[in-house]
């Protein structure tokens, strides 16, 4: 029996540092900007592709696979619609494309895609012309996949600069959302965070943040009552501020909240734990190991600089305590249901409910999404139940039903507006 396999090129040697240039896009703009300041250090040529958009759905429709969840299209989608533009309007041959260009992604995305993610856009890629181009992979842990791929291979020091880049960009997006309901010029801290973004030297880290901090206190805010509206939910439709999510977060501006955003460094101390989690379940030693200790150190790392770097920009972004919010989700949620979301959902939920740190919760996700839909909230249903003091509400979105998703959330900010002004 001869078993199928995914053929898919995945040499990138440190030879071709030089002249292959790595795209990617999907996370917050400022994360991805202070990033390509990294890689570049790191001698690697980066490109930023434009945020999705609705033609980058509809292409990816076309091309990928039926059934995918709109994060998939939208995604792959973008990927086809760039490489399109560099062959037809810059005139790029395909076999140019193809020898210096590559995409770096995730791997496994969540139990919906069977860690098959990757493989949605190899298939969209020869459906529309560009065989062989390479989709280079890291693992959910943030490993590079394979040995063909040294190229990508960082230095420690790297490493340390490439967290500290996702970090800073967490902090000065959470100020540009939760600043800008209150500005008093339209679009001035859009421009003001951007500019303190320019003045952050990645090779300079402490001189660039007082830089920046000076640039923010410039940042002029009215004085306002609204509510607050906690985003949560499947983490590309929660991350993401385009037509991926209808512009969630200016919508619910727009609206009269404020929101209050979920960031990456803290899914990426929710992995920290579970791959703790995991190896205090699995020991055979009554005794904590070498394992467990690496990752507490490290989860204390990651915490202590965030904070540091928070009270060096002026924010007072905390996140949160994993332990704590395993502990509160696991009385309603398996913790070894793993993958997608995981418990977080049921957990923030809880957290917020208890200590009053929302009005209303949206827990948006794709359509049909399995780990968030499926899973998570037909659990939320109890948690509600438990919790009412906060009002909680799951929109999904499949790129093209706007209205539906709009009038959802109307309604629910009807029934904190009135009560948050109080």
């Amino acid at each position: 029996m001869q078993h199928w396999t995914d053929k898919n090129p995945r040499n990138f040697t440190k030879s071709e540092r030089s002249h292959v240039t790595l795209l990617t896009s999907g996370l917050p703009l400022h994360i991805l900007h202070l990033v390509k300041q990294v890689v570049a250090m790191a001698g690697l040529k980066f490109e930023i592709m434009p945020e999705p958009n609705n033609d980058s759905l509809q292409i990816g429709r076309e091309f990928g696979n039926r059934g995918q969840c709109n994060p998939t299209y939208f995604t792959v989608g973008n990927l086809v619609k760039h490489l399109m533009y560099l062959r037809d309007e810059l005139h790029v041959p395909t076999e140019k494309i193809i020898s210096d260009y590559a995409f770096v992604t995730a791997g496994g995305c969540g139990p919906c895609r069977m860690g098959m993610y990757s493989t949605e856009y190899r298939k969209a890629l020869r459906d529309s012309g560009f065989t062989g181009f390479r989709v280079l992979l890291f693992s959910r842990s943030g490993d590079v996949q394979d040995v063909l791929m040294d190229g990508l291979k960082l230095t420690n020091k790297d490493i340390i600069r490439f967290f500290m880049a996702i970090m800073v960009g967490d902090i000065l997006n959470t100020i540009n959302i939760r600043r800008r309901p209150f500005e008093i010029t339209p679009g001035s801290v859009d421009t003001i965070v951007k500019a303190a973004r320019e003045e952050i030297d990645t090779a300079h880290w402490i001189k660039g943040l007082f830089k920046a901090r000076k640039i923010l206190k410039t940042i002029k805010l009215k004085k306002e009552k609204r509510p607050i509206v906690h985003i949560m939910g499947e983490f590309w439709a929660k991350t993401t501020d385009g037509e991926g999510n209808y512009h969630l977060f200016r919508f619910i501006e727009k609206e009269g909240g404020v929101v209050s955003n979920e960031t990456v460094t803290d899914w990426l101390l929710h992995q920290i734990w579970r791959a703790r989690w995991s190896a205090a379940r699995t020991k055979k030693s009554k005794f904590i190991t070498s394992t467990e200790l690496q990752l507490k150190v490290l989860e204390l790392m990651i915490a202590g600089i965030f904070k540091t770097m928070c009270f060096i920009l002026g924010e007072k972004n905390k996140l949160s305590d994993h332990g704590s919010l395993a502990q509160a989700a696991g009385e309603h949620f398996d913790l070894h249901v793993d993958g997608g979301e995981d418990h977080m959902e049921v957990a923030h939920h809880i957290h917020i409910a208890k200590h009053k740190l929302a009005d209303l919760i949206i827990s948006v996700k794709p359509f049909t999404c399995l780990s968030s839909s499926g899973v998570s909230d037909g659990v939320q249903s109890k948690i509600s139940e438990l919790y009412p003091q906060v009002e909680f509400i799951a929109v999904e979105t499949n790129g093209d039903s706007a209205t539906n998703f709009y009038s959802r959330i109307q309604m629910a900010m009807q029934k904190v507006i009135a009560p948050s002004l109080q």
